[in-house]
């Protein structure tokens, strides 16, 4: 039998999609609401029948947002922060995590997570496979980590928008310089920025203009290194505009691109996401907390296909 892909999962963007696609109507026995719940089991069960995966990791953010990228750009989403430090997310999302971890682990599904890192990092770390990698995400900052190997499947809302991104579809998409990697989407985020993310970007550099220049100057090295050369064919506004924002980019080139730092990964389950030990006890338990046993179960049933540990 041949090998399937590895299926990598953005945890959190997945259970912050399904949260706020679902509505807080669903809920179990006792009143707790359970949306994010069925929204998460449903939509792993979809992506694992349509793209039939021999491993599956679920990759969690260890540190929402790490202190060295703070460090290295204050505004790195610092408009997240609630009043106690913490990740200013819904109440009523926070108990259904757990009941979405424990979920995973009962289905003897891996997950994966590093030290002082996000979820991001994780990804990174896992695309570097000898492999065919699936990344799944709701994050375009990840199209970057799209490669010979490695297709970034994005999902919109509520999963009604499943597009699979290669090299080629990132450039054919974002207007950017064909390469055997997406590693340069990279940098077209940091110039356009992202307020999602508390990235300002560069003033008056827009998507068109960031495509134009990467296409013109390679990467964002070589546009910062126009911008310092009298002969270059950069206006005087972008050359204004780029040096001005040369602080920014020096900070965000660090924050953004991944991959560029050492993590060790910890695992809960097998390293290449084959099938762990299921808990039918527990996720029969889980199922009745919820009252989301028939998508308990759908995930349970789809992930039957993974290779066994």
């Amino acid at each position: 039998m041949s090998q399937g892909p590895l299926m990598v999962l953005d945890s959190a963007g997945l259970w912050f999609r399904a949260f706020h696609s679902v509505p807080e109507k669903i809920t179990g026995p006792d009143g707790s609401p359970a949306n994010a719940v069925r929204g998460f089991c449903d939509m792993v069960a979809v992506l694992v029948e349509e793209y039939s995966p021999s491993g599956l990791v679920a990759a969690l953010d260890r540190r929402w947002r790490p202190d060295w990228r703070v460090e290295l750009l204050p505004s790195y989403k610092a408009h997240r922060v609630g009043d106690d430090g913490e990740e200013d997310a819904p109440a009523t999302l926070a108990p259904q995590v757990d009941s979405i971890r424990d979920v995973l682990s009962a289905a003897g599904i891996t997950q994966a997570w590093a030290e002082d890192a996000e979820a991001d990092d994780v990804l990174a770390a896992l695309a570097v496979r000898d492999r065919e990698v699936l990344v799944v995400t709701g994050d375009r900052d990840l199209f970057q980590l799209a490669s010979r190997t490695t297709t970034v499947i994005y999902v919109g809302a509520g999963m009604k928008k499943r597009l699979a991104y290669t090299p080629e579809v990132v450039a054919e998409r974002f207007d950017l310089p064909a390469t055997e990697d997406a590693r340069i989407y990279a940098d077209y985020a940091v110039l356009v920025g992202d307020d999602s993310d508390g990235l300002p970007g560069v003033a008056g550099v827009g998507a068109k203009t960031a495509a134009a220049l990467l296409r013109e100057y390679g990467d964002l090295d070589g546009i910062l290194a126009a911008a310092s050369d009298p002969g270059s064919a950069l206006t005087a506004r972008q050359r204004s505009a780029i040096t001005a924002g040369a602080d920014y980019l020096a900070a965000a080139q660090g924050v953004v691109r991944l991959g560029g730092r050492a993590f060790e990964l910890e695992f809960s389950g097998d390293l290449d996401g084959r099938r762990g030990p299921v808990d039918l006890a527990r996720l029969e338990e889980i199922g009745e907390r919820t009252a989301q046993s028939r998508a308990i179960g759908r995930l349970v049933e789809a992930t039957s296909g993974l290779a066994p540990a």
